[in-house]
C-alpha cells in the first residue's frame, strides 16, 4: 500500500493512481432552451433533468419528462455509458446526484442544470460517482448562494484508477452484491407493505365490530 496524497481515499495498492476526472474524459453542460422550444412527446426530444434521476438510473414519466423541438448538437443527445449528473438545482442534497445511461436512454438529450461525464473508464467510476463519497466531495464545492457543481470543480475531483482487470473485477463484485442487497431490500419493503394492509384490516375490523376486543 501507498499513500495517494488524498484525504477522502487515503492509502491505495501501490500499483493503483490517482488522477483528476478531467484527464479520465470530457465533462459537457447540458443543453440550454426557451419556453418556447418545448413540445408535445411526438414532436421532439426529451430533455432529461435532475427529476429523470433516479437511484442511479433513468425515471420517464409524465412529471419527469420535457420535450423541445429545436436543433440539438451531436454531443448534447445522451450516449450508452454516459454518467448523467445534476450539477445546478434549487436542493443542495439533490447535487451530485446521477445515473448510468443504458441503450434505451441513448439518443435523449439533457438540460443545462445537469453534465455528462463521458469517458471509457465510466463502468467503474460510476460506482464512485454515484456513492455518498462523491456527493460529499460535490458539495464542499457549494456556496452559500448557488447550488451549482461547476465542470472546472467537477473535473478537479481526484480518484483511485486500478488497471483495466482490476476495475472489471471490482465493477462486477460491487454489481453481484448491490443486487443481493436490493433482494434484501425488497423482500423488507413487501413484508412491511403486508404488516401495513394487516394493520389497516385490523383497524377496520375492530371499529366496526367484525372482531371481538376484550
Amino acid at each position: 500500500m501507498k499513500d495517494s496524497g488524498v484525504d477522502w481515499i487515503g492509502k491505495i495498492p501501490e500499483h493503483w493512481e490517482v488522477k483528476k476526472l478531467k484527464y479520465l474524459g470530457n465533462s459537457i453542460i447540458g443543453l440550454t432552451y426557451s419556453p418556447n422550444d418545448l413540445c408535445d412527446k411526438e414532436e421532439g426530444t426529451l430533455v432529461a433533468r435532475s427529476s429523470n434521476l433516479y437511484e442511479g438510473l433513468f425515471r420517464y414519466g409524465e412529471k419527469e419528462n420535457v420535450y423541445v423541438r429545436c436543433r440539438i448538437p451531436e454531443k448534447l443527445l445522451l450516449r450508452k455509458g454516459d454518467i448523467l449528473i445534476c450539477s445546478r438545482n434549487g436542493s443542495r442534497d439533490l447535487i451530485g446526484k446521477c445515473a448510468f445511461t443504458s441503450e434505451m436512454d441513448a439518443g435523449n438529450s439533457f438540460g443545462a442544470f445537469t453534465t455528462v461525464f463521458r469517458s471509457k473508464f465510466n463502468d467503474y467510476l460510476f460506482h464512485i460517482l454515484d456513492s455518498d463519497i462523491f456527493k460529499m466531495l460535490s458539495g464542499t464545492f457549494l456556496t452559500s448562494t448557488i447550488n451549482q457543481l461547476t465542470v472546472s470543480n467537477l473535473n478537479s475531483i481526484e480518484v483511485p484508477i486500478p488497471p483495466a482487470d482490476e476495475q472489471e473485477i471490482i465493477k462486477n463484485h460491487i454489481r453481484f452484491y448491490s443486487l443481493e442487497i436490493n433482494k434484501a431490500v425488497d423482500i423488507q419493503y413487501k413484508q412491511i407493505k403486508k404488516l401495513k394492509e394487516y394493520k389497516t384490516t385490523l383497524i377496520n375490523s375492530a371499529v366496526t365490530g367484525k372482531i371481538k376486543v376484550a
